[in-house]
């Protein structure tokens, strides 16, 4: 039952994979944001297959059973959300030192200081908002699963850490 349960989700999350009009290369020319600052259609669907994929990944390799799934997804998209936005404003306080370097302008102690701060502020509560989450799904959740969900974030992380090495050892 669990193996026919989970074959029946990979199947269906890979056939709307490959039914979405964003995967197609000839389509792909039209990604990135348009004049207008929007986001087109190829890069929603883009987006979509990539949360589809992860959540089969995650369904996978965590062994979710249907009824996990149902209450696992909705709070991690919530958390995906969040950490998304503290990103986002780490990024934005990054953005201000790396213009003021760009433009060759000075940079104050205290703007560095009040930056730096702020930047690990935001690093902490990103990391206690992680703490937190994984946490908080030992209602959902065994703790093999927990530790495995743990594991897989933390092993994703590295990953793009290496691949960002590589493309900027490609570059010298």
């Amino acid at each position: 039952m669990k193996k026919t349960t989970m074959l029946l989700i990979g199947i269906f999350l890979v056939s709307s994979i490959y039914a979405q009009p964003g995967a197609r290369r000839s389509q792909r020319a039209n990604c990135g944001p348009n004049k207008m600052g929007m986001m087109n259609k190829g890069d929603r669907d883009r987006g979509e297959n990539r949360g589809q994929m992860m959540a089969f990944r995650l369904t996978e390799r965590l062994e979710l059973t249907s009824e996990q799934a149902e209450k696992f997804f909705p709070r991690f998209r919530e958390h995906r959300e969040e950490m998304k936005k503290l990103s986002e404003q780490i990024g934005d306080n990054k953005k201000v030192l790396r213009e003021k370097i760009k433009d060759g302008k000075e940079i104050s102690d205290t703007e560095l200081s009040k930056v730096l701060t702020k930047v690990n502020t935001l690093h902490n509560q990103r990391d206690g908002a992680k703490y937190q989450f994984i946490n908080s799904l030992g209602d959902i959740l065994d703790n093999t699963q927990i530790a495995k969900l743990a594991m897989v974030q933390n092993h994703s992380k590295s990953e793009k850490m290496m691949k960002k090495g590589k493309k900027h050892q490609n570059r010298k």
